[in-house]
């Protein structure tokens, strides 16, 4: 029976690469469609249902609805594409599609509340007098918009991290899996997360908008995929090395195993 045709290192990387970021361009395109439906119509319909009065967080109704439309297109879109790359290792890939929607659309409400979060401005005073409120008196809004975000990446990358345990070959046991570089997927994603919401603080400054907030998760989707590409491929031949230890046909062998199995291969030939 014909093996399923193994992927290098090199491999793996480029193309999780280029498939994030052609489903961050398509999602972007139906996203854009999707955030002005979400503004101009779907919020006049959860208003009137009295779903949505007045909004959530720092962003009103009409942005909460466009945003979260739009990020849960743009995130579908990513996670079909990666979905391509990961289809082979994965017992059950179409999982990955589900955590990656719902998990990019919580980022994508969380970082556009923390870059609406106004960092000076004026506050009212009990006897109705107003005051100038700088960014020491806001620290501890910012501060509490900034876990929300890395909570949410920390979300995406643990709803990622479960698709990715449960995909493994059933020959290890979980508690060696959870001690092993997988963990690492979870870490990158906090870590990218965290420089993202140090990113959009010194960004925008509390002065969000929706077109920024395109352009900026435009100009940090290379840098994501780059990482997690990367981490990717450290996980990955972590665990064919195991593989291949335990069962030299596996179809999942490491990068120093390719040469000889092809050898055995011409050698049986």
């Amino acid at each position: 029976m014909q093996k399923q045709r193994t992927l290098s290192a090199v491999g793996l990387w480029w193309r999780w690469v280029l498939t994030t970021l052609v489903g961050a361009a398509i999602g972007t395109i139906f996203g854009i469609a999707a955030c002005l439906a979400g503004v101009h119509y779907l919020s006049d319909r959860l208003i009137d249902l009295r779903i949505c009065d007045t909004g959530f967080g720092n962003l009103n109704c009409s942005v909460s609805t466009g945003i979260v439309s739009g990020a849960i297109v743009a995130g579908l879109f990513v996670g079909l594409m990666q979905y391509l790359v990961l289809r082979r290792f994965l017992r059950s890939p179409a999982w990955w599609i589900l955590a990656s929607t719902f998990g990019w659309a919580w980022v994508g409400f969380a970082a556009t509340s923390l870059a609406y979060t106004a960092q000076f401005g004026f506050v009212l005073n009990t006897d109705g007098s107003f005051a100038e409120s700088n960014i020491i008196d806001r620290i501890p809004l910012l501060a509490v918009n900034s876990l929300w975000l890395v909570l949410a990446g920390t979300m995406l990358g643990v709803l990622q991290w479960l698709v990715l345990w449960n995909g493994q070959s059933s020959k290890f046991s979980a508690s060696k899996f959870l001690k092993g570089r997988s963990l690492l997927w979870i870490v990158v994603n906090v870590v990218l997360v965290t420089c993202m919401a140090v990113a959009i603080l010194t960004t925008f400054r509390g002065q969000g908008s929706l077109y920024g907030i395109l352009l900026f998760f435009l100009g940090f989707t290379p840098f994501y995929a780059t990482i997690t590409g990367a981490t990717l491929v450290k996980m990955r031949l972590h665990h064919s090395t195991k593989i291949t230890k335990a069962d030299p046909n596996s179809i999942l062998p490491s990068s120093e195993g390719i040469d000889g199995i092809n050898k055995m291969s011409s050698d049986e030939t």
